[in-house]
C-alpha cells in the first residue's frame, strides 16, 4: 500500500511537471526575440499564420494549465464558483484555440499527412469540449464529466507530442520530415483511445457497484 501511494504521488508529481513544464515553453514563443528552430521553416512573414498560430499556442497554454485545477475534487467542492469561472475559461481558450490551430495545420511544412493529422486533433478538440460544455449547460454532470476527460486527453496532445516526438529523433533516428507526419497522428488518438477505455472500465466497476449494493 505504501509503495502503491508513492508511485501514485511520484506520477502525480511528474504528470504536474510535465504540463506546466509545456505551458511555460509555450508561453516561450512570445518572449521578444525568441526563435526556435521549429519557426525556421513557417510562413512567418504570413500575417494570418501568425495570427492562428499564436493563438493557438496561447490559449492552448491557457487550457493545459487549467487542467489540473478543473479535475481537482477539493476546488470543486470547496470553490464551485471557482471551478466554474475557470470552467468557462478553459471552454473558452479551447474553442477558440482549435479553430486557429485548425487553420494553422494546413501550414504543415512536411506535408499533408501531418496537416490531415493535426487539423483531425483541432476538430476532436473542439467537438470533445463544446460537448462538455453543451452537457453541463443541460445540467448532464456525468456527461460533462466524461467529455472534460475527452477533452483534456486532447489538450495534452501538446505534452505527448513534446515525448514522443524526441524518442523519434533520439532513440529512432527518424527524419524530422518522417517523424512530424507520425506525431501528428500519435500525439493525440492513444490519448482518446486510452480515455474511452479507462471511462469504460470506470463505468463498468460503478455498474457493478450499484448491481452488488443492491
Amino acid at each position: 500500500m505504501l509503495l502503491k501511494t508513492l508511485f501514485s504521488k511520484v506520477a502525480t508529481g511528474l504528470g504536474y511537471f510535465l504540463i506546466f513544464g509545456v505551458a511555460l515553453y509555450a508561453l516561450a514563443y512570445f518572449l521578444p526575440g525568441y526563435q526556435p528552430g521549429f519557426l525556421t521553416n513557417k510562413p512567418l512573414g504570413n500575417l494570418f499564420w501568425r495570427t492562428v498560430f499564436f493563438t493557438h499556442v496561447g490559449l492552448g497554454a491557457v487550457a493545459l494549465s487549467l487542467g489540473p485545477f478543473q479535475f481537482s475534487r477539493q476546488l470543486r467542492q470547496r470553490r464551485v464558483g471557482l471551478h466554474r469561472r475557470l470552467g468557462k475559461l478553459y471552454v473558452f481558450s479551447i474553442l477558440v484555440a482549435s479553430v486557429a490551430a485548425f487553420c494553422a495545420a494546413w501550414f504543415a511544412s512536411t506535408g499533408w499527412v501531418a496537416a490531415v493529422g493535426f487539423a483531425g486533433l483541432a476538430t476532436a478538440w473542439f467537438y470533445t469540449t463544446f460537448r462538455a460544455y453543451r452537457a453541463i449547460r443541460q445540467g448532464q454532470i456525468r456527461s460533462h464529466q466524461e467529455w472534460m476527460f475527452r477533452s483534456y486527453a486532447a489538450t495534452l496532445s501538446a505534452v505527448t507530442l513534446r515525448i514522443i516526438l524526441p524518442v523519434e529523433l533520439a532513440v529512432f533516428h527518424l527524419p524530422f520530415s518522417m517523424a512530424y507526419p507520425i506525431v501528428a497522428w500519435l500525439c493525440w488518438i492513444p490519448n482518446l483511445v486510452f480515455v474511452e477505455w479507462w471511462l469504460s472500465r470506470r463505468n463498468r466497476a460503478n455498474t457493478a457497484g450499484v448491481v452488488w449494493n443492491g
